[in-house]
């Protein structure tokens, strides 16, 4: 009886150890259909995201997300579906795809920059001047980017802060009213009085009747 037990038994065995490639086969073959369908996904809201086909775009990425068999990872793609998001104007949605997308995609600027405009949308204005700092870091070269903090700085008051910025983007763009003014009244509070007068002087060149320059040009003595 033993003897018929312990063949039962090493039987038994032979048979798990059959069954087990076989099994591991199915979830590798199951695993690859994923990838497979998420490839096509992606693929697919790639397309739709190119013709500004936002709502497609959305389902397609969403598909290819759940799957969590993304190729090449999903952060790309929580990027893109917060883009169409944002394009309708849903910067809540926007905002939850771009903050999960950072964990993988830490150096793209726009995704910081876009991640910066939603938040300050919803008035959020420190956490929105954080994420425009991460979007420099990256790109410190963008002239979007620096005309963002400098303005954003320049209404928190923070002349000192904005004055760099605020000098940068004019660097391209001289003749810029915006960046003038704020560059000229951060000097101003700054007490750089002649760099001030510059500025105001400059902006005053290019348009005569522009009263808040003539007023601070005598304000600094220019």
């Amino acid at each position: 009886m033993l003897k018929y037990l312990a063949a039962v038994f090493a039987g038994t065995v032979a048979l798990v150890a059959l069954a087990a490639p076989a099994q591991a086969l199915g979830v590798e073959e199951a695993r690859a259909r994923r990838a497979e369908q998420a490839k096509m996904e992606a693929s697919r809201g790639d397309e739709a995201f190119s013709s500004k086909k936002w709502d497609e775009a959305i389902e397609h990425y969403s598909k290819a997300i759940d799957s969590n068999s993304c190729p090449g990872g999903c952060g790309k793609y929580l990027f893109r579906r917060g883009v169409a998001w944002q394009q309708k104007e849903d910067c809540g949605k926007a905002l939850a795809d771009y903050q999960k997308a950072e964990e993988t995609l830490t150096d793209n600027g726009e995704l910081y920059y876009n991640e910066f405009v939603c938040l300050s949308k919803a008035n959020q204005n420190d956490p929105a001047l954080v994420a425009l700092d991460k979007a420099i870091k990256v790109n410190p070269d963008s002239n979007i980017y620096r005309v963002g903090r400098c303005i954003i700085l320049f209404n928190k008051h923070d002349y000192a802060g904005a004055l760099p910025d605020c000098e940068f983007t004019l660097q391209s763009a001289p003749d810029d009213p915006t960046m003038l003014i704020a560059a000229a009244t951060s000097a101003e509070q700054t007490g750089d009085k002649a760099k001030a007068a510059r500025y105001y002087r400059h902006l005053l060149d290019l348009d005569k009747g522009n009263q808040p320059a003539a007023d601070g040009l005598k304000r600094v003595g220019g």
